[in-house]
């Protein structure tokens, strides 16, 4: 007869013991199987919400640790450090860009402008129907206020994460491309609506004022024409922007016209830059002539210092890439440069998840190693009344690791039987006891409540907050625990690592056992 038949035979024979030892796994296999749906579940829904943000992470200035070095630094060495402030540089964004998980980046600027010689797209709220104001100059001078009524981006590269996403479509014509860029074209894209307004079509031109007519007087007095504040543009492209205003909210009520997606032009950044440098190369040479001793060292502008990088976004392939994106490039940051990917705001909102991952992770520990210690103990306790078959069998010749394989095989079928029956009950019970602790869990973190409305950074006009917007509600929506075939696997696994490790000190005192001395003793 072989161990394994042996084994079998002993569970039978020995019922009373083996259903003690059956319930012993059966409840092990019941907290084992809360605790890994806790878990699972837990991270579950992180992953779950993570892949429904947009996949974007931002390269940008630490200003916080600058500004930090710089406060404890000697007056004199401040104003060193201001000059030399750190800035976002176009080669580390390229070398970024080499990554193959990136698919666009954005470097956009947003500026509000004028129209010229064509009609914007009306809002027809409040703010419009209350009409606009008037400025006096200093001679005595009133003129009408013109408000800005256009809303220029630029951009580095020639594609952007609005058009990955579907929120702009190109419907007719072409995007600018790479050459374009670099040239500082004077093409541009402007929406369906605002060309439907004006009969606009592919190929015409249109003029935009940098400033307002209104205030030319200001303007005029350091040489400054109309013709110097006008940037005329190719349209080469008209794309449909699908972003929505709510029309019975307060915001778009007072909501000015260079807000409305539909009076959004896009160019390359250089287009803009070209055409504000020939206004601002007047101003900065009147102002050198009216105070020589403060432009002493000052350098000759170019174009391209009217175009500035505040900060790259970099749109991934996939969300879940983020964070191994950001560790990746991470080590290679030149000083005071941040990655961010939300992820501050993502771990403060995911609190109650990590802290029920964390307890769910320790009660399955606790329970392990108790039912090794438990199952160590019953096991060794065993042997004491099983000395004499255990000297028949090595008396018979039957290999000491048969004997311990013999009482592996016995406990793994009990275990089998109790992880089994938790199973079935297990996944009930989970599903509550995962409702109950999630729910207090967040009773007591409502000190925290007030991130739904968070504050993903410091934005400032024209900024365009790429993070997905999120609340508590929405991570927490995709907390749900259930019992799926891995988290069964695991069950099995630990049940079988339990009995592995119980068996070890059990199988030294059979290691020691001497046949002859347990006959003769028993004798």
């Amino acid at each position: 007869m072989n161990f394994f038949t042996r084994a079998l035979k002993n569970v039978t024979r020995r019922m009373s013991k083996s259903i003690l030892l059956a319930i012993t796994f059966f409840l092990i296999g019941n907290l084992v199987i809360i605790g890994l749906g806790i878990n699972n579940a837990s991270e579950q829904a992180k992953v779950e919400t993570r892949r429904k943000m947009r996949a974007v992470v931002s390269y940008e200035v630490d200003y916080q640790a600058f500004w930090d070095y710089a406060d404890n630094l000697p007056e004199e060495e401040q104003q060193e450090a201001y000059k030399n402030y750190p800035q976002v540089k176009m080669e580390d964004i390229k070398n970024l860009m080499t990554d193959e998980r990136v698919k666009t980046v954005n470097i956009v600027n947003s500026n509000m402008l004028y129209s010229n010689g064509f009609e914007t797209v009306p809002l027809n709220n409040e703010r419009e129907n209350n009409g606009g104001g008037s400025i006096t100059y200093e001679d005595g001078t009133t003129v009408e206020y013109v408000e800005p009524d256009l809303r220029l981006q630029t951009n580095f590269f020639p594609n952007m994460i609005e058009l990955e996403d579907n929120m702009y479509e190109v419907v007719e014509g072409r995007f600018y491309n790479q050459e374009e860029v670099d040239n500082g074209a004077m093409v541009c894209l402007i929406t369906d609506k605002l060309a439907d307004l004006n009969n606009l079509r592919i190929g015409d031109q249109i003029s935009i004022d940098l400033v307002g007519r209104s205030e030319m007087q200001y303007y005029q007095q350091s040489g400054i024409t109309e013709e110097d504040i006008t940037m005329t543009l190719e349209i080469i492209g008209i794309f449909h922007n699908n972003e929505e205003l709510d029309e019975n909210s307060d915001e778009y009520q007072w909501m000015s016209r260079y807000n409305s997606p539909d009076n959004i032009i896009l160019a390359p950044a250089l287009a803009y830059g070209n055409a504000y440098y020939q206004m601002g190369i007047k101003q900065w040479e009147y102002g050198k002539e009216q105070n020589p001793e403060y432009y002493l060292d000052a350098e000759r502008p170019t174009p391209e210092s009217y175009t500035y990088v505040n900060e790259a976004v970099f749109l991934l392939d996939d969300p879940l890439h983020v964070d191994e994106f950001v560790a990746d490039h991470q080590a290679d940051l030149k000083e005071y440069m941040l990655m961010d990917a939300n992820n501050d705001t993502f771990k403060k909102l995911a609190r109650p998840l990590d802290t029920l991952s964390l307890f769910s992770n320790i009660i399955v520990w606790i329970v392990a190693i108790n039912a090794v210690v438990i199952i160590t103990l019953v096991t060794a306790l065993t042997l004491k009344t099983r000395e004499y078959e255990i000297g028949v069998l090595l008396s018979m010749g039957v290999s000491k690791m048969k004997v311990v394989a013999q009482f592996f095989v016995e406990l793994i079928v009990v275990a089998l039987i109790g992880f089994t029956l938790s199973v079935a009950s297990g996944s009930l019970i989970a599903k509550q006891v995962g409702k109950l602790v999630m729910d207090y869990q967040v009773d007591t973190e409502k000190q925290y409540s007030d991130l739904d409305s968070q504050d993903n950074g410091t934005y400032y006009w024209g900024d365009t907050n790429y993070f997905t917007e999120l609340s508590q509600d929405d991570l927490l929506a995709e907390y749900e625990v259930q019992i799926n075939p891995m988290i069964i696997a695991e069950i099995y696994i630990l049940g079988i690592g339990v009995v592995f490790i119980s068996i070890l000190i059990p199988s030294f005192m059979i290691m020691r056992f001497n046949p002859k001395k347990i006959l003769m003793n028993q004798n």
